[in-house]
């Protein structure tokens, strides 16, 4: 289910972007992040989203996932610190007693745009 809304976040995003574009400009991708704890495969949400833009002219687009940073903080040390995967130890102290403390399941950051060559 959150794969459907993500997509349709992404589909929003891009409406939005066109409303935006010079004449003879047009979106090729579009870059997202997913947190490890988002509940979505990135393989999922590229499927969804391509199901949902088949055969509309959005159809060409390619998304782009990358993986959203999540933030981690040691009960023992207090030592903060960032992480990309899954991690099961403080890697100051070595203590499994950690906290999430910042956590986003799910970003569109960016629209790569190209814009028509015109002749000279």
């Amino acid at each position: 289910m959150h794969d459907l809304t993500f997509s349709k976040e992404i589909i929003d995003a891009i409406n939005e972007k066109i409303k935006t574009l010079p004449k003879g400009s047009k979106i090729t991708a579009v870059n997202t992040s997913l947190s490890l704890i988002s509940h979505v495969k990135p393989g999922t949400l590229k499927e969804t989203f391509a199901a949902m833009i088949k055969g509309t002219p959005l159809e060409k687009i390619t998304l782009n996932i990358a993986t959203l940073k999540l933030g981690i903080k040691c009960r023992a040390c207090k030592n903060g610190f960032m992480v990309t995967k899954p991690v099961t130890e403080c890697p100051k102290c070595s203590s499994a007693d950690l906290d999430i403390i910042y956590s986003k399941e799910f970003t569109v950051d960016s629209v790569e745009v190209t814009k028509k060559a015109t002749k000279a």
